[in-house]
């Protein structure tokens, strides 16, 4: 199986997560807007004018984050197709399921988390070059990576918690959805910068990887055997 670059996959990942970053920044801008400014109203409508903002932060969010999902989730598919080729043998899932993991409810709160570490663990380039088979010791996660799915279970957590506070049409609801859309944004920027190093650095490894591996050329068949003429 041929090694293929996951960089492109990993620039628009990178991208995509970067937007919504970018978006998360709006709404916690917007969120102190909500908190410092409760009564702005648009009009005579009674409609929060800041409700209304956080609204139309949502709906330029919803396309960017499934864009975002899929470009994310085709990355992670060929980096694990990447393994074989960078002679790993203590792959733990299969490319298949390194993505499906993410739909299937409750396990999705720490298979998706297992797969990134091990691909992140088998990308290892620090690797025995004159090994064959090559394999990094499945040791416990990195720092990094355990800070952004820490990050990453606690936004959505606060996320649903946030959409059921806010409702743009009762201002009412104004200051104390503010105050959660400051910590949901504060935490969704956070889950960003580290999925961007997550990213990067996973794919860093890869091609690191791959540069140093040695180009063993397989054997080729034995030869015919030879037979001593009798006299």
């Amino acid at each position: 199986m041929n090694y293929r670059s996951p960089k492109i996959l990993s620039y628009l990942a990178i991208a995509g997560i970067g937007l919504l970053g970018v978006l998360d920044v709006m709404a916690f801008i917007t969120g102190v807007a909500q908190v410092a400014s409760p009564g702005s109203t648009l009009g005579d409508s009674g409609t929060s004018v800041w409700l209304l903002v956080q609204g139309l932060v949502a709906v330029l969010q919803m396309p960017l984050y499934w864009f975002t999902v899929v470009v994310f989730l085709m990355w992670l598919f060929r980096t694990y197709k990447n393994l074989p080729s960078l002679r790993s043998d203590s792959i733990e899932f299969t490319p298949g399921w390194a993505v499906g993991w993410w739909f299937i409810p409750f396990a999705n709160l720490v298979k998706p988390f297992q797969a990134v570490r091990n691909v992140w663990a088998e990308s290892d380039p620090d690797v025995d070059l004159e090994s064959r088979f090559l394999s990094s010791v499945q040791a416990g996660a990195p720092a990094l990576l355990t800070a952004w799915w820490a990050l990453w279970i606690l936004s959505n957590i606060v996320t649903n918690i946030t959409s059921r506070v806010y409702d743009p049409q009762d201002i009412r609801t104004t200051e104390i959805s503010g105050y959660f859309f400051m910590i949901e944004g504060v935490l969704w920027v956070g889950a960003s910068i580290l999925a961007i190093m997550v990213v990067k650095t996973i794919t860093d490894r890869q091609e690191e990887r791959h540069r140093r591996l040695p180009q063993i050329t397989p054997p080729g068949p034995p030869p015919p055997p030879t037979f001593a003429e009798q006299a």
